[in-house]
This record gives structure tokens, C-alpha cells and sequence, in this order.
């Protein structure tokens, strides 16, 4: 391994990401989008069928995502998670045992894994990396490693940092480090995060951005180190990106707009939008979201090895795990659905899962058809309403266009006045003995806030 991802490994076995409580329950049915289920309906359409086996590889699975994954795959599904972390997958592992579903837990080097004799060519139908390939120094040879072992009709998705909406961290971290301060130490944890608050009280944006956060981030030790004290992130731009992907043979078929930010574009998760589009707002921080995108084979045809012989032809049983969930949150992050009654949420939840499972739902056709056409086009953004229904609702080319007009670049809170600035000093103090040191992360300081 390089020293990059040893560094990084170092990093997850003392601060298993997300380092929930063992024994919490999570709401995995927010995890709906990382179901291959949802790709396969998605971008195969009416081809799908929840009742073929597929192998399914997490790249990166960390501690809780096994368990999500699990929950939403159906029980044919082959399930291998691979993580550096050997902690990270005994956490999963116990988190995992009641489940009665069957997982291959791996603790490799991705790239090495991938390149294995007996593991190369697998040939995986859905492989996720969600939060992985910004921390991997070589993430174009990752990148075609997947293409290599992604079945012809294969659907990969990812998230990888928006380098440009990370600047500010970017600073804080590497300001963090010329003072000497690593995760490895929980004390140096503490120095870190107080050093941050104060920086925060001179700075309006800065305390803003902080907010946004929230306390509980800001307060756990693993996501304030994996935020701030992480070792190695890829500071590679959108275009640098998708120029990967293409690179590795692979083009973004949908992007999740999580904080709704390109509603003046037509629904990305159904038309990915360009790497120039979401460039560009980037730059006057219109979009501030992370890559969350889908991607496949470059020659990869719609179908595929699906039947398409008739709608519907693959209907699977809908698990019972799945029937007794309430509605996923993201429902209520958004104004055009957060008020919808929790009766009219069941039933577009219940018709989503049937969907899903290509099971005929006339009830919740019934009941979105006699929805405000803003709350069909949020449905259909968030994936709640898949383009299949959309057809059925005869309002497929009307849900792919733009929600808004336009949008604005949004409204920031002031950097830190230049007198205030004269405080970092102090608030650094002597934390180095290093003159060299403490005027790098000055420097460090004065730009992220």
C-alpha cells in the first residue's frame, strides 16, 4: 500500500466511520438510494427484476452501510464489502450477525483486492464507493479496476468530494496540520476543535458554516477527524472528475441534487448534468453538494440482459422488513413534500416499494395523480417517483424538466474583519515552536475564514 492509504487506514481502525452505538438502529430505508433495486429501475427501466441474483460490491463499506445495504438488497443478492479498516468491518460484522442474510467481508486495499487473481473478473451487476475515491491517492486506476469488473450492463455509483465547496475545510485542515495536530491523539482532537470554535467566534461565515454542521458532528471525535484531521484528499475538480470516469470508460447517467440546488436544470437523477453545468455553479458556490452520481459501461445499451418481454414480467414479494417502514426522511427536507399528510406519504411510500418490485400499484397512481405537479417533480428529483410510474402518470417528459427558473448563488455571512484576524495569533498561541509552522497555518487560517 502507499503511504497515502496507510495513512488512511490508520485513520478508520481509530475512528470507524460513523462510529454509531452498536446497538443503535439506524433508519436504513434512508438508504433507499444505495439499493441496486433503485439503479436497476432507474436506469433499466421496466427491465429490472428483483428476483435475479446479482453481486452487489461496497467498496470502502465502513461500519454501517453493510448493514443498509443488507436490509434493502433482496436475499439473493451476493453482498462482498471490502474496507481497509479491520475494526471498521468487525463493527459491521456484529451490527450484521441477526440479519440471516449472508455477507463477504473483505479487509484489503481496494486496488489490491480488485487485482487479485481470484477476485478480478467478478464481473459485480452494482458496486458502490460512496465516500471512498477522494481518499484512494490513485483513484484512476480504482476507477478502471471497477470498469474491469462491472458486468456489461453494471451500474456503479459513487460519491466523491466537490473539492471547490471544501476549500474552507481544505484550509483548516492543512492549517491543523503545520500546528502539528493528527486524529490519532485525542487530545490533539480536542486542541483542533476548541482551536475551531474560537476561529469561529471572529468569523461570521465561518460560525455559519459551522452551524450548518451541527454540534453532534462537530463534538464526535471520528466525524470531526474524518473531517478536519483527515490524511490524504483528493483536491481534484468536477471536470478533472468526469474526466476520470470517461478515462475509465464509464459515463454519469444521474446525479442525486440533495439539497436541491439545481432545480433550474432538468431532473438530474433522470439526465446527469454536464461536468460544465455543475462546474460553473460550483464556482459561485450554487452547488455545494457532493458527486453523487450514477455511472456505466460507456457501451452499455438501456436494457441490457434484462427481459423486457412485458410490464412487469419480474414481480418479486416485497420483504416484510421493507412493508412495516415508515416513509424515509427525505420527504420532509424539502417545502414541496414536507407537508404532505402522513396517509398521502404512506401511500406514495407503500407505491414506491411495489414499484420497486415491479408489483401494479393503482392506489398510489391514484393518489399522485391528483398531486400539485411541484410535488411530483420533487418526487420524481428525490427518486420517490420512478420515471416507470411517471410514464403510467403520462408525465414523463413533463417531470424531466426544470423545477425553477433560475437559482440564485446563495447568501453568505461575512469572512472575519482584518482586525479580527489579528486574533488567529493568540488563539494559535504556541502550539509549534516552529516560527516557520505557526506562520503556515496563520496563513492557513486567515483563508478559510
Amino acid at each position: 500500500m502507499s503511504e497515502a492509504t496507510t495513512q488512511v487506514q490508520q485513520l478508520y481502525e481509530r475512528h470507524p466511520y460513523p462510529h454509531y452505538p452498536l446497538l443503535a438502529k439506524p433508519r436504513w430505508q434512508d438508504g433507499y438510494l444505495g439499493s441496486s433495486l433503485f439503479a436497476r429501475s432507474l436506469f433499466h427501466g421496466e427491465s429490472a427484476d428483483p428476483t435475479r441474483p446479482a453481486h452487489f460490491l461496497s467498496i470502502g463499506s465502513g461500519e454501517m452501510l453493510p448493514y443498509i445495504i443488507r436490509q434493502w438488497e433482496p436475499s439473493s443478492t451476493k453482498l462482498t464489502c471490502v474496507d481497509l479498516s479491520r475494526r471498521s468491518l468487525r463493527r459491521a460484522q456484529f451490527r450484521t450477525a441477526l440479519l440471516g442474510r449472508s455477507i463477504i467481508f473483505q479487509q484489503s486495499d481496494v486496488n489490491e483486492y480488485l487485482s487479485r487473481p481470484d477476485t478480478s473478473g467478478a464481473c459485480y451487476d452494482h458496486i458502490e464507493a460512496y465516500g471512498v475515491l477522494h481518499h484512494i491517492s490513485s483513484f484512476q486506476k480504482t476507477l478502471n479496476l471497477i470498469r474491469d469488473n462491472l458486468s456489461p450492463n453494471g451500474i456503479v455509483r459513487i460519491m466523491v468530494y466537490n473539492a471547490k465547496a471544501r476549500d474552507w475545510i481544505w484550509e483548516l485542515n492543512r492549517g491543523f496540520v503545520q500546528l502539528g495536530l493528527r486524529f490519532g491523539s485525542d487530545a490533539d482532537v480536542k486542541t483542533a476543535r476548541e482551536i475551531l470554535f474560537r476561529l469561529a467566534s471572529i468569523s461570521p461565515q465561518l460560525d455559519e458554516r459551522l452551524q450548518q454542521m451541527g454540534l453532534t458532528s462537530l463534538n464526535n471525535n471520528t466525524r470531526f477527524a474524518d473531517t478536519f484531521l483527515h490524511p490524504w484528499e483528493s483536491r481534484a475538480s468536477i471536470i478533472h472528475w468526469f474526466k476520470a470516469f470517461s478515462s475509465a470508460g464509464l459515463k454519469p447517467v444521474g446525479l442525486y441534487d440533495r439539497y436541491a440546488e439545481l432545480d433550474d436544470l432538468d431532473n438530474p437523477l433522470w439526465t446527469c448534468p454536464t461536468a460544465e453545468q455543475l462546474s460553473e455553479r460550483a464556482q459561485d458556490l450554487r452547488f455545494e453538494n457532493n458527486l453523487e452520481v450514477w455511472l456505466k459501461r460507456e457501451n452499455a445499451d438501456d436494457g441490457g440482459a434484462f427481459d423486457k418481454s412485458s410490464p412487469h414480467a419480474h414481480r418479486g414479494a416485497i420483504p416484510l422488513r421493507l412493508r412495516m417502514t415508515m416513509p424515509p426522511n427525505q420527504f420532509n427536507k424539502f417545502e414541496e413534500t414536507r407537508t404532505l399528510p402522513i396517509g398521502t406519504k404512506l401511500a406514495i411510500w407503500q407505491g414506491y416499494l411495489r414499484n420497486l418490485h415491479q408489483i401494479p400499484d393503482k392506489t398510489s397512481l391514484g393518489i399522485l395523480s391528483g398531486l400539485d405537479l411541484r410535488v411530483l417533480k420533487r418526487l420524481s428529483r428525490i427518486g420517490l417517483l420512478l420515471p416507470q410510474t411517471a410514464s403510467a402518470l403520462k408525465l414523463k417528459e413533463t417531470l424531466s424538466k426544470p423545477l425553477h427558473p433560475n437559482m440564485s448563488p446563495p447568501k453568505i455571512a461575512p469572512r472575519a474583519e482584518p482586525k479580527q484576524i489579528k486574533k488567529i495569533s493568540e488563539i494559535i498561541g504556541n502550539l509549534s515552536t516552529n516560527e516557520q509552522h505557526l506562520n503556515q497555518a496563520l496563513r492557513r487560517f486567515t483563508r478559510a475564514i
